[in-house]
Order: C-alpha cells, then structure tokens, then sequence
C-alpha cells in the first residue's frame, strides 16, 4: 500500500470520526472500551475463534520477541481474542483494550481494527494518525478477514509501540489473515460436501429401487438402503467384499458394459440363500470429467414390483363395478347378488353364458369388488389365439426360446396377473395339451417360462367364461374333467337377453345415452312401436348386438327396424321387400341369421373384419356362428 493510499484511508475515517462528534481525551476512550456480554461474544464467534486460534499460536514466539501483541476481532470490531507479550497486554488492558471491547470506528475513531472493517482493506495506523489520545502510544496493522463469499467477518490486528513501527507488520497480519480466509473456505467447502454428501445419501437411500457402487477391484464401496433390504443383507456385509459373492454374472454383465454395449433391464438373480426373488438390472461405467474409468455402478429392482407397476399401466382398465349392472329382472338380480357374496373369496370362478351377455363384466366387477381390486386384471382369449402361440402368451418366453421370440424374453400372463385376476376368456376352446399345462399352473401355483427352467412362484385369481356348455365338452373328451373341476368352484351363469326381456328398454336408454356422448351426436328417440319391436326380438348377440344396433341407430341419427339392423342396406332391398313382416319364430330367425351371415360373406368378398363390423359381432363369434351353421369360406 502506498504512502497516499494510507493517508486517503487515514483522512476518510478521521472525518467520519470529527462528523459524528466523537471526543479525543483518553479518557472518553477508556470508558467507551469498556467490554460487556464478553461470554455471548465469544459463544456467538466460537467458529472464527476455532479457526484462528492455531494461526494465532504459530505467531506467538513471533509476539513474545517483538514485544507486539495479536488481537482478533468480529465483524464489528469487538474483541474476541488477544495473545502476545505479557508486559503489552497489560500495558493495552490499562487502556480498557480487553475482550469484549469494540473497537468499532464509531465507538472510538480511527483505529485499525475499525477503519480496516470499515473500509474493507488492510490500514496501519501510527501514533497520532489515530482519532483518540488513548491510542497515540501505539502503531497498529490490521487486515479484515472474509468468509468463502468475501464477506467481511472479523479483523487481525497487530499492535505495539510506535516507535517499532515498520511496514513488515502490516504483510505479516494481511498473510496471517489470508491464511485463516483459506481455512474458512476449506471448512465451508468440507462442510457443503458433507451437507451435499448428506443430501445424496438421503436421496439414494429414499430411491424404491436398489445401488451398489463397485470400484475397479469390483468390490462393494457403497450399498443402498434400498438395496440392503431387497436382499436383506447389512451394509456392513456388503462394504469391501466382491460382488461376484451375491451375484455369480457380475464377470458376464462387466465385459458387457466394458465394451460399452448397454446393460439394461436385463433380468437376473443374486445367489443369496432363501433369496428366490428375481431383479431387473442395469450396469453403467463410472468415469470422471477426463473419461477416466473409476468404478461402475448396478442399479436393481424387484421383478415382482416391476411387474406390479406394469399390470397398474398395461393391465385391462377395470372400469366395471357391480354398480354399473342394473336390472329389473329377478333372474338378473338374483345372479348380481350371487356373484357379489362370491367376489371376495380367492376361488376360481366360472362364469358361463351366451356371447355377448356380459360375462366380462361381470368378470371385472368381481375383481374389483375382491381383496385384489388394486392388482392387475389381465384378460386373455383362448380361442382367440392360435395353439402354438397360447403356451407362450400364458407363460412367457426366455430370450432364443423360438423363432421370433423377443430379445431378453417376455413375460407372460400368470406372472403378469400375479397378485391380481386372471380372466381366462372363452375357455372351452383351450387346445387339449395346454388344458394339461394350465391345470398343473392353477394347483401347483408356479410357472417356468417357454424355453426356461426357473420356477416362478405366482398368485392369482382365476375367472374363466364360456359360451359353450363345458359338461357336454367334457363327455365328448374336448375339455379335461379335472381342469373343469378346478376352475367350476363357484358357478354363475348368465341369462340370455330373450330370457330378461324386462331389461331391454332400460339397455337400451342407457346405451342411446353413452352413444350420443361418446359419438357427439344428439340423443335418439325411439318409438313406443319401435321400442315394442326391440323388446319382442331374440336378440341372439344378446347385450352386445343391443349396444351395436344402438350405436348404429345414434350414428345414422334415424330409427331403424330390426330388419335394416340384421342386413346391409344393399342386402336389405334382396332380402326383405318394403313392409313386409318379420316373423319371428326360431326357425326363420336361425335361418334368417344363416342367411344374413352368407350375404354379407359375399358383399365383403370374405373380408371377415369387414363382415364382423356390419353385422356387429366380434370376429370370434362371427367365426362360432360360421361353425354352427356349417358355413365355410370358399377357397
């Protein structure tokens, strides 16, 4: 600092000092020195003072031969500490400079301690270069002190007689000071990484799936709780010791990710006694901002859990709940009420009815009214999936198990239902060897996918519905007498629409309400004549053929007859001529379905989406009332 620069900082502070009013005479200053609260001080500092002190007691063979006394204080100039030469600090504590006293540029003028604070720069001051008399006796160096954000927190001083001033006093405080600056950063830093190290920790612990990080000898550093519970192993287990010991395919997974290839959601197991459960794992490389390889990291969860969260996602949407099936009917209301006592309980349901009665919903109104209403619902239709593909579909498939096979495998309906529901549509047309491998599936409760030999232990509820009558199937030898058995605990047939015809006018407002919503389009009225003719017909599609024809009433926007809903408009004017009368007796209606399916074969050109769509069947039952009737598809 130069000789100008000392005398601006001088010149600024004394007028500060004359401009306030402060007085001169020593003893204004001895009584305005005098310390108070010094043990709340010192309490309130006690992180400075730590800090300080070992650069204070390096200092002190310095002090003692130079006969210079140290003295270290707050942000307002209050003294914290003194240390030095014995004859000094009682020559200093004559004039009330003691801890506790404030040394503060307003309190007592230019001083050292205070200007320094003051201006925020290192200041010596020198005999009568201070504001009051007490201090003319004196040179005094000090150099303020920041924390790690530059904020002035305290002032080192240095003071003896002034006949011993030199300018070396004042590099020697500003070095001594610097040197605590860098401490108090470090111990900021060290403690914002111990917050931040904290802070991580909390968030690995609190993640729902398991971390283990490896360094390159691929030993455990660090495990999760997460993790630690998953295999219900302590830490202190795990830390140090190689993963290979809980995970034999460590060395298979490290040369993957060394290569970098990926390693993710690939499905393996820890060799952990009693340990059977099965985990997704991902594997990454950990490298430093250089690309410098330093360890890796697994990630894990439970396949189960996993499986959980899919069924919540992927599963059937069990919109259905027994109070959205109303009925007028006693036949109906007798059937509700039956299925309702037997939702809870975990046995296997069969539910047996004409297609198109309901018999999913119901289905679904079970579940949801059962223990497992917030599991998954998965629904599969045998008859709907080719014999060589049911197996697969069922239980899941390992990676390579078939041509065509998904790579890493594919689970399958039991272990995706597993807590929850498995509807097992149109059961009477399982093939007779899948019959065998379902039954062994249901009473022992495990699986082994397609191509595996893992045993997977599964839970799950099972529905099964049929339109067919499983009694005759199981005389002509079609469906196994145990499986029936098994999945016939608890019977509920469903009634045909013709046999509750009470419900058809209720069916029938309800679906013109819903189509008029779902299609945008204005709700349909439909006359007492026309609302006569519904309730008088069979309808052999049942509920499903009701909600279809109102579906198609609501997107004509126009009444139609039962006729115009049995046939195209181009097969309506061949088949049926202008007011004449539908007979209704069963031979015309089997006979007028028969035709009805033949005619609309050839207007499609036997495209039986297109058929199916028309006469507003699923293509399953399209292919059932072919089967009936004896109807084949020219070649």
């Amino acid at each position: 600092m130069s000789v100008v620069e000392r005398e601006g900082i001088i010149g600024r502070s004394r007028h500060r000092s004359e401009e306030i009013g402060l007085k001169k005479d020593y003893q204004t200053a001895c009584i305005k020195l005098q310390s108070h609260n010094k043990e709340a001080l010192l309490d309130k500092n006690k992180l400075l003072l730590n800090i300080a002190h070992p650069f204070i007691e390096d200092l002190q063979d310095i002090l003692i031969a130079s006969k210079f006394i140290l003295i270290l204080s707050d942000i307002n100039g209050n003294i914290l500490d003194i240390k030095g030469e014995e004859n000094t600090i009682k020559q200093a504590k004559q004039s009330n400079i003691n801890i506790g006293a404030s040394m503060e540029e307003k309190n007592i003028g230019t001083n050292a301690i205070g200007t320094a604070i003051f201006e925020n720069r290192p200041i010596q001051v020198t005999a009568q270069q201070h504001f009051s008399e007490a201090f003319y006796n004196w040179t005094c160096s000090a150099a303020p002190i920041h924390n790690a954000s530059g904020k002035v927190i305290g002032a080192l001083n240095l003071t003896g007689d002034h006949q011993q001033e030199h300018e070396h006093t004042l590099g020697l405080v500003i070095s001594a000071a610097k040197a605590i600056e860098n401490k108090i950063a470090s111990e900021e830093i060290q403690k914002s990484l111990f917050h931040a190290q904290n802070y991580a920790f909390a968030m690995m612990n609190q993640l729902s799936f398991g971390v283990f990080a490896l360094n390159l000898h691929d030993q455990i550093v660090w495990a999760n709780d997460t993790g630690c519970r998953a295999i219900n192993t302590r830490r202190s287990i795990l830390v140090d010791s190689p993963i290979e010991d809980i995970l034999k395919s460590w060395p298979k997974i490290k040369r993957i990710i060394l290569s970098n290839l990926g390693f993710l959601d690939e499905e393996h197991s820890f060799n952990i006694p009693n340990l059977k459960d099965h985990f997704l794992f991902n594997a990454y490389l950990i490298r430093t901002e250089e690309d410098e390889i330093i360890g890796y990291l697994i990630t894990f969860r439970p396949f189960k859990r996993l499986m959980s969260l899919v069924n919540k996602y992927a599963g059937t949407i069990t919109s259905y709940k027994f109070e959205d099936i109303s009925s007028s009917s006693p036949l109906m209301m007798d059937v509700i009420e039956y299925a309702k006592k037997v939702a809870h309980s975990p046995t296997s349901v069969l539910i047996s009815g004409e297609s198109g009665t309901g018999k999913e919903v119901f289905a679904q109104a079970i579940h949801n009214a059962s223990d497992r209403k917030n599991q998954a619902f998965i629904a599969i239709n045998c008859g709907a999936i080719s014999a060589s593909l049911i197996e697969s579909e069922l239980f899941g498939y390992e990676n390579g198990a078939f041509t065509g096979a998904l790579k890493g495998g594919r689970p399958g309906k039991f272990e995706l239902a597993n807590g929850g529901t498995l509807f097992l549509d149109e059961i009477g047309e399982m093939p007779p060897d899948m019959q065998v491998k379902l039954l062994r599936a249901i009473q022992e409760g495990q699986i082994t996918r397609l191509g595996g030999d893992k045993i997977i232990p599964v839970d799950v509820r099972i529905i099964a519905a049929t339109n067919k009558n499983l009694e005759e199937e199981v005389k002509n030898n079609k469906f196994r007498l145990d499986l029936y058995y098994r999945i016939n605990v608890i019977s509920i047939e469903i009634p045909p629409l013709r046999n509750r015809r009470e419900d058809i006018p209720n069916l029938a407002m309800h679906f013109l309400q819903n189509k008029a919503i779902k299609l945008n389009k204005p709700m349909m009225r439909l006359s007492n004549t026309l609302l006569k003719q519904i309730s008088n017909y069979s309808w052999p599609g049942n509920v499903r053929e009701l909600e279809n024809y109102i579906e198609k009433v609501t997107i004509l926007s126009s009444p139609i007859s039962i006729q115009q809903h049995q046939f195209t408009k181009e097969e309506a004017r061949v088949a049926i001529e202008p007011n004449e009368e539908l007979e209704f007796s069963p031979s015309s209606l089997k006979d007028m379905e028969k035709q009805a399916i033949l005619k609309t074969i050839a207007f499609h050109h036997s495209n039986m989406t297109q058929v199916a769509k028309s006469l507003g069947i699923s293509r399953n039952a399209l292919y059932q009332k072919m089967k009936r009737y004896d109807i084949a598809l020219k070649a």
